[in-house]
């Protein structure tokens, strides 16, 4: 039996990678913590794993703009105008 109670989920596609959100309802109902983690497994993307410090890592993942937006990381308009943001080059 599972514990992954589902918040949004989409099926990998041959256009748009698959992804699943997710809480654990053993480690709400039993974790002893205020607010508990959410959890989001991705299916069929890019990605870039760094190790950075005492087993910690930083990754990097390349999404589509519409997954992105599925997933609430853009807004519609911004999908839509093709306007995600300026860039800014390091100095």
């Amino acid at each position: 039996m599972s514990t992954k109670a589902s918040i949004k989920w989409r099926d990998k596609t041959a256009d748009q990678p698959g992804f699943h959100r997710y809480h654990d309802v053993l480690e709400e109902l039993f974790g002893g913590e205020d607010e508990t983690a959410i959890y989001l497994q991705l299916d069929g993307v890019q990605l870039q794993l760094e190790t950075i410090c005492d087993g910690h890592v930083s990754v990097t993942m390349e999404l589509p703009r519409e997954t992105a937006r599925v997933l609430g990381l853009l807004s519609d308009a911004a999908v839509e105008s093709g306007n995600i943001g300026s860039l800014r080059r390091s100095k």
